[in-house]
């Protein structure tokens, strides 16, 4: 749901949008890049903004309140679904205005279950999720830590309960490939953030809503074979969920967009967009 008319109204929270805008004279369709839980915009701004604003797609990233330098940090972990939803409509709206167009939508982990929330209220003209959360939501993730890699389960808890950040080692192992250098793993490292405890426990418990998105838009689920967090059967998941089949790349952890090969994913979802009517 995008609105609560039910709801107090309140002022809106300022919201941080970075953008990387093509020099090409007449631009592709806009981008929007939604990220996932514990970081911000920031992660699109190293690699795929730039990447695709050279390529003509004006590129935007937002960072969801709480996140990154948007408003609402004292209210996170009360925040909600809808309250991110609510973030997405803005930006996708300041995007139309800016450009005359519906963005499509690309969105990371759990960026990838509020695109999907999204497209199913919204006609969008495309819709690009890596390494997303299922429609499922995050129990069959978390299931998966808890079996199979159990200290890693630990480690990501600790972030979220008590705002220790995991060990290098273990960030490693749970997001990035053994390929990352070391100085761009402790950059990165210290730029995680608590996630809204209210959105996670709204990912967690059972999805009722499994509309297909309106008008059937051109979908890409894409992600990597060695991905801890969003292993094949969840990626298989939401890609049939969709009527598509997944993709998946080799040699990258969960956060493709900053890996040290990022170029792989970012080239996959290029050719897609190529190939878009």
């Amino acid at each position: 749901m995008l609105a609560n008319k039910n709801r107090a109204q309140v002022p809106e929270l300022k919201l941080e949008m970075l953008s990387v805008l093509p020099a090409a004279t007449i631009p592709r369709r806009p981008l929007l890049f939604i990220h996932g839980a514990y970081v911000g915009a920031w992660c699109w701004q190293v690699h795929f903004l730039p990447y695709f604003a050279q390529r003509g797609y004006p590129a935007h990233a937002l960072s969801l309140r709480g996140h990154g330098a948007s408003e609402g940090r004292a209210q996170l972990a009360a925040t909600r679904i809808d309250d991110y939803l609510q973030d997405v409509e803005r930006a996708v709206r300041q995007i139309e205005q800016q450009h005359g167009q519906t963005p499509l939508l690309i969105g990371h982990s759990m960026g990838g279950f509020l695109a999907m929330a999204y497209a199913r209220e919204q006609a969008l003209p495309g819709l690009a999720l890596l390494a997303t959360v299922p429609p499922e939501g995050l129990i069959g993730s978390a299931l998966h830590l808890f079996w199979q890699h159990p200290q890693l389960m630990w480690e990501l808890n600790a972030l979220q309960n008590i705002g220790l950040p995991p060990r290098l080692d273990k960030l490693r192992e749970l997001l990035f490939s053994p390929a990352l250098p070391e100085s761009e793993l402790q950059r990165y490292a210290v730029q995680f953030q608590h996630e809204s405890d209210r959105a996670l426990i709204d990912m967690t418990m059972p999805q009722f809503d499994q509309r297909p998105p309106r008008g059937c838009p051109p979908v890409l689920v894409l992600g990597s074979e060695q991905d801890l967090l969003m292993p094949g059967h969840l990626l298989h998941s939401a890609a049939h969920a969709l009527g598509v089949r997944a993709q998946f790349l080799k040699g990258l952890g969960h956060l493709l967009m900053l890996d040290a090969s990022w170029s792989a994913a970012a080239d996959t979802l290029a050719a897609w967009l190529e190939d878009l009517p």
